[in-house]
């Protein structure tokens, strides 16, 4: 076969140098060109394989990662089992380094003291003597100070593991041998659980109770058949974990028990208690399972700090040898169920806990749901006793083949003792009872043999010769004279019987399945019997948030905003009727440079629409917004909502249910209006949604206000003028739309207010320097959308421009509010009708330089009584 030439050395590679010489630098004769791609991929796959077989994830087995099993079982090798005194972790962590896991002595000391928590295995599979950590996540002592030996659950990881039950292995250097798996008779991977990061793929599988998991293995052992369901309803809820805690809801367990993959929710255990009269405290006595306790404290305080958590006075930590205990003072008259739902939203009080069931399986990463997990482990059972029966038959049989050699010596004892005489030495001795040679040279021993072997026999049948084997023949020689008395050749004879027995119970057990996993069912029963506790995780269905209208008192409240965006709610029947023309009382106290400016009335169960100029939405429920003592100002809005750079609240919209059968019309103050649909807004985000797009920059957001799509529309402007016309001239649009134009204003005019009315309704328009009017609506002709208007109030110095035109009844009563926080409610039966051009009646005496900032209706049928002197309707406004 020719060789082709390198075009480039024609003369074909130099000749190979002498042996021993050294080759220059650039030599490349023994250098392969390799694809650099390839190469890449290769090594990539065999380092990604070698962490994830080798480092990272359990085998479904024992659930047990090398490490820990290296750990485990270098413990047993030094002989640090249960009932023997504990050793410093240095010198198991040097065992463990030097033997087994050449890996670093941090990795195989962290990998120690987990084991050794309480709070990390349900289980702990080491007994820790010292510090070995807290749920603070304090760091554990070094590990010259802290000892260590296995606990008495590990010694079920470990039992029968000097019986041949499973594969060991070389170690990293050839001088010593592994186990491959444990032949653990706890089904560890469960009960445990696991936690690890490979390359490119996890496992997170919760630790459960092992009364639980031991029944579902029983059951299943019995009947391999048995369906999902009867597990889950039967023997195995859900997970348990070492750190109690509530768990949320069913789904996320039926679907990693189904396929390996789910999303549980925790929750920390709490309860309530009394401090006095009015304050109680929450006390947390449980929490998520890896939740670091000392940072969920901070945690907490951190937001009662920076005000995003509300009614919460002291928190401090008691925890104990006791137990765990945090304690969560409230202030006054606050209600646990409401700071719960925060803290449970905000803080680690309830956490997600991602389960993927993955493991290794006949060397494969997979995943795989509860029934599959118990399965193989079941199948790992199956093989560990076989093998171990095996092992135990074959001792049994080596052992019945001496005791048979001993029983076989017994019956021809005098022959046996004078043979043994007669040889020179034990070589000779022993030949002569394996009958293997004729003793030319020992006559003495020919003719012994010769008397002898016509008496032999056993067991009544006449023997040639001595036929002892090798084993049988060392062991008759070794046999110390003390076995030849009459009770020690009784004890033989047992003995072999014994041994017989076992023999064939091993030997049923073998060809029997049936006898085999009733072996496998006695055994997880009595690991059940010593180590099965009682589930510390309570299950619950998961019904959402807490319903927090069930917690809260109905009543109906006025909510007073100001211009600095300060919002507060008050009772209602805190305000006192009082006749026309009064002063009111102070109902809050602003800043100097800071105004009310809207005021509104609703019940504590109603979610508020929040408008803004820009024409956004936010979402707010009432008994959220705070109900604040005596003129106080309340709290900010951007504490309850998250607006938007350079937005301010225009309107605000009280509504009990998003019905399908409501409109929402909003006007601008530009003449825009438009209507949607009520359910478009029933789940705006966090960050608002748009309610109305405007048209231009200048142009604002005023008023919104619910209908049944078959009403009025009123407009008033802030120079006096009004529209009327039917709702249906405006049609129903998406959320994003921009509107249609209202009412044709005048250059210098603006709208102020706009309202859903009937015809027999009643307009009250109320002017910036204190008058008012009320007039019939039926005054105000029916006009088109877009048209000029009429005229809705006679407008000069003395009444100044409309501040807001409001419907009313007769049985209506008026609240309102000035700049300076001046609050007057009066009945709006006391105010005069008047027709469409008139001025109006004084609602309110002002103070001088004061002006009305905002008005608001109030049914009578939500007014609890009259104003008779009693003291309580005489409180001051809060």
């Amino acid at each position: 076969m020719s060789i082709p030439q390198d075009p480039q050395n024609p003369q074909g590679p130099p000749p190979a140098p002498p042996e021993g010489t050294q080759l220059p630098l650039g030599d490349r004769r023994n250098i392969s060109p390799v694809n650099i791609e390839e190469e890449m991929r290769r090594s990539y796959l065999d380092y990604a394989m070698s962490v994830i077989i080798g480092r990272a994830l359990p085998d479904v087995r024992d659930g047990l990662k090398p490490v820990h099993r290296r750990i485990l079982f270098g413990m047993s090798e030094m002989g640090l089992t249960f009932n023997r005194p504990t050793r410093k972790c240095a010198k198991i962590v040097g065992e463990v380094l030097g033997k087994y896991h050449p890996h670093g002595d941090t990795a195989v000391y962290d990998a120690l003291v987990r084991m050794a928590q309480d709070f990390s295995m349900r289980y702990p599979l080491v007994d820790g003597q010292g510090n070995f950590g807290s749920v603070d996540a304090d760091p554990p002592a070094a590990m010259r100070y802290t000892e260590a030996r296995l606990s008495k659950i590990a010694a079920m990881l470990l039992e029968d593991i000097d019986k041949d039950t499973v594969e060991f292995r070389a170690n990293y250097d050839d001088s010593e041998h592994e186990p491959e798996v444990l032949p653990t008779r706890v089904p560890n991977l469960l009960v445990n659980g696991s936690e690890g990061i490979a390359v490119g793929m996890a496992t997170r599988i919760p630790p459960h109770n092992l009364t639980e998991i031991v029944n579902a293995t029983i059951a299943l052992v019995q009947n391999p058949s048995l369906s999902l369901e009867r597990i889950i309803t039967q023997f195995v809820p859900g997970p348990d974990f070492p750190t109690g805690g509530i768990l949320l809801g069913r789904q996320g367990i039926f679907d990693y028990f189904t396929r390996g993959r789910g999303s549980l929710k925790i929750r920390a255990k709490v309860a309530t208690e009394k401090l006095g009269k009015d304050r109680e405290s929450i006390v947390i006595t449980e929490i998520p399972y890896q939740v670091n306790k000392a940072r969920l404290v901070e945690q907490v305080a951190t937001l009662v700090n920076d005000k995003k958590i509300d009614g919460i006075s002291d928190i401090r930590d008691e925890s104990d040898r006791d137990g765990l205990r945090v304690v969560i003072e409230l202030k006054r008259g606050e209600q646990p169920e409401i700071v719960l739902n925060n803290l449970y939203k905000q803080t680690q009080m309830q956490v997600n806990f991602g389960v993927i069931m993955l493991s290794i399986v006949n060397g494969q990463p997979r995943e795989m749901g509860l029934i599959d997990c118990i399965k193989r482990f079941i199948d790992h059972r199956v093989e560990v006793v076989r093998r171990r029966t095996e092992f135990l038959l074959r001792k049994a049989r080596e052992r019945e083949h001496i005791l048979l050699g001993f029983q076989k010596a017994l019956q021809n004892l005098d022959a046996v003792i004078e043979s043994v005489r007669a040889s020179r030495n034990p070589k000779e001795a022993r030949e002569a009872l394996m009958g293997a040679a004729s003793f030319p040279d020992n006559p003495r021993l020919a003719a012994v043999i010769a008397k002898w072997s016509p008496a032999l026999q056993f067991n009544g049948q006449p023997l040639s010769h001595f036929d002892f084997s090798e084993r049988q023949a060392q062991a008759i020689i070794e046999m110390q004279l003390q076995r030849l008395t009459g009770m020690e050749q009784q004890k033989i004879l047992d003995e072999l019987a014994e041994i017989e027995r076992l023999i064939a119970g091993y030997l049923e057990i073998l060809t029997s399945d049936v006898k085999l996993r009733a072996i496998i069912v006695a055994e997880l029963k009595e690991v059940q019997k010593n180590f099965g506790d009682a589930r510390r995780t309570q299950i619950v269905d998961d019904e959402g948030e807490i319903n927090i209208e069930d917690l809260i008192k109905m009543e109906d409240v006025v909510v007073t905003v100001t211009r600095g965006g300060y919002l507060k709610r008050t009772a209602l029947d805190t305000y006192r009727r009082q006749s026309r023309g009064g002063k009111g009382r102070i109902g809050m106290t602003t800043r100097s440079e800071d105004v009310v400016e809207y005021l509104l009335s609703a019940s504590t169960h109603s979610y508020l629409l929040i408008f803004t100029n820009k024409g956004r939405l936010y979402w707010l429920k009432v008994y959220n917004i705070p109900d604040a003592g005596s003129a106080s100002k309340g709290k900010n809005i951007s504490q309850l909502i998250s607006l938007q750079e350079d937005e301010t609240i225009k309107a605000f919209l009280p509504v009990k249910e998003f019905t399908p059968d409501q409109f929402v019309v909003m006007a601008t103050k530009l003449g825009v209006i438009k209507k949607c649909e009520l359910a478009e807004f029933d789940n705006p985000l966090s960050r608002g949604i748009i309610a109305i797009g405007l048209k231009t920059d200048d142009d604002e957001l005023i008023s919104a206000k619910l209908s049944t799509g078959a009403d009025l529309v009123f407009i008033a402007t802030r120079n006096g003028m009004a529209i009327k016309f039917p709702e249906g001239d405006v049609r129903a649009m998406g959320r994003p739309a921009a509107g249609v134009n209202s009412m044709r204003l005048a250059p210098d005019d603006s709208i102020v207010a706009m309202e859903v009315v009937t015809e027999d309704s009643l307009i009250l328009s109320i002017a910036e320097n204190g008058m008012g009017k009320r007039t019939p609506a039926g005054h105000y002709r029916l006009q088109t959308r877009a048209g000029k208007g009429v005229i809705n109030m006679k407008v000069n110095k003395r009444t100044g421009p409309v501040v807001n035109v409001l419907e009313v009844k007769d049985d209506t009563d008026v609240v309102v509010i000035t700049r300076n926080g001046q609050i007057i409610r009066t009945e709006a039966a006391l105010i005069r009708k008047t027709g469409r051009s008139a001025q109006g009646v004084k609602l309110v005496t002002l103070e001088p330089g004061d002006v009305i900032a905002a008005a608001c209706s109030v049914q009578e049928a939500e007014v609890e009584g009259e104003d008779n002197g009693d003291p309580q309707t005489d409180l001051p406004l809060v």
